[in-house]
């Protein structure tokens, strides 16, 4: 990619949102059965990036706006030092890449700055990743058509803004939420540090009861998390706002497209929690929602009302300072009216050769305002991971999320966590505190 090329439609918010307290930034880890060879790692790195074309780039700020270039500099993989999420646009030291990978253990970890790639983009390269440095090991792994291969030629459509590619103007736009929801509160950890909390648990009996309940395992989680918000003795001073959870939907889906790029859209689900609605009133709320939500004309519109803004000519012409500034602010608006996300990337498909050798996948998306709770999900083999990052040091909201769970479902909930709170100080050699799964 030795042209200049203009970031994606969604993507051209995150260069102008980004700050200490909202670094824009998502991680996947890919949690192995042994110790990572840190040799090796890097020379699968230097394998794999030569395969992804997308993710070999730099960002530098034009007139009107933000662009991406080809980025030569070497990619170094480093031991993990520091806590999950931290920034990555504008840092030095990672030689401009807009991506960072690391190892702890048995863990590789992928972390993106969102402007250059959403989830489903990510999970590609880590499982090329993977798949690689699996090979570089002596593991007998077969790639069965499901791994994007570093002798491949890259495809032209995994280049492509998919936002301007279904982009109808007879579409008719959508309106975005701007009415204010709850907020989470907390007292906020120092330095912008992020503490996240796992829980494990089996995938096939949790659809099974979701199932039982008319939803999918993304519906009743975020009836739980609404609800788990409702319960904590921490949240209870904003009662009069409704619960506003975001659920990124992967337009794949619908509109098909091989794009490496960010391609999604956010739904958002409003749920009163009154001290009168009983847990089955939830759910069915959720699965009205969802259902009116998630459907191919309401998702166009919200592809039109993105890239119209784009199109619009005083958009065009306008210096990019100015862009950023208006984008910050509309941005803060959308912000209030969502007290949390929750992302689910879903079950992870790996060949079946691959999968003896990963014991879990975990997502964990970046915090998003002063005092914020998100909530990644993913499965890999059966195995489901639900990560909760946040900045603030309570944790009741967590706890009466995976209590909930346990208690609703009767199913066993694994929980650890990078124990990053704010009573926490770092060992002399300033290693982080994730676990080392031995």
């Amino acid at each position: 990619m030795k042209r200049p090329y203009r970031l994606d439609n969604i993507a051209k918010l995150y260069p102008a949102v980004t700050k200490k307290t909202n670094t824009c930034v998502f991680r996947l880890s890919a949690i192995l059965t042994e110790n990572v060879d840190p040799n090796v790692l890097q020379q699968t790195a230097e394998i794999t990036i030569k395969r992804f074309p997308t993710m070999a780039v730099k960002l530098r700020e034009g007139l009107f706006w933000v662009y991406l270039y080809e980025n030569n500099n070497p990619l170094v993989v480093r031991k993990e030092l520091t806590h999950p999420c931290a920034p990555i646009m504008g840092v030095k030291e990672n030689n401009e890449y807009l991506f960072k990978i690391m190892y702890f253990g048995r863990r590789i970890t992928l972390e993106c700055f969102h402007a250059l790639t959403d989830g489903m983009g990510a999970m590609e390269f880590l499982k090329s990743l993977v798949y690689q440095y699996l090979l570089l090991t002596g593991k007998e792994v077969q790639d069965e058509g499901m791994i994007l291969m570093p002798e491949s030629t890259p495809e032209q459509e995994e280049e492509e803004d998919g936002c301007l590619r279904y982009y109808q103007k007879c579409v008719k736009k959508s309106k975005f939420e701007t009415r204010k929801a709850r907020a989470i509160q907390g007292t906020v950890l120092e330095d912008c540090r992020t503490n996240v909390i796992h829980g494990v648990i089996s995938a096939l009996p949790l659809n099974d009861y979701a199932r039982q309940h008319g939803t999918t395992i993304t519906g009743y989680l975020t009836a739980v998390f609404a609800q788990a918000i409702s319960l904590s003795d921490s949240q209870w001073s904003q009662g009069h706002h409704p619960i506003r959870i975001g659920i990124p939907v992967n337009l794949r889906g619908m509109f098909p497209s091989k794009t490496l790029r960010n391609f999604v859209s956010q739904i958002n689900i409003s749920l009163p929690t009154t001290s009168g609605q009983t847990f089955d009133e939830l759910v069915e709320s959720v699965i009205m929602q969802m259902k009116t939500s998630i459907t191919k004309e309401n998702l166009s519109g919200r592809i039109n009302t993105f890239v119209g803004y784009e199109k619009m000519l005083v958009g065009r012409v306008l210096p990019w300072f100015i862009k950023k500034a208006v984008i910050d602010f509309v941005s803060k608006r959308t912000d209030s009216a969502t007290t949390a996300l929750l992302t689910n990337l879903g079950s992870i498909k790996l060949p079946k050769s691959m999968e003896r050798y990963i014991d879990m996948i975990e997502a964990v998306p970046s915090h998003k305002k002063e005092a914020s709770i998100n909530c990644g999900v993913c499965s890999v083999d059966g195995k489901l991971n639900i990560a909760f990052a946040s900045n603030i040091a309570e944790t009741d909201v967590i706890k009466h999320f995976f209590d909930l769970v346990s208690k609703q479902t009767g199913l066993e909930v694994e929980v650890y966590s990078n124990g990053w709170t704010e009573t926490d100080t770092l060992p002399v050699d300033g290693e982080s505190l994730y676990p080392a799964y031995t």
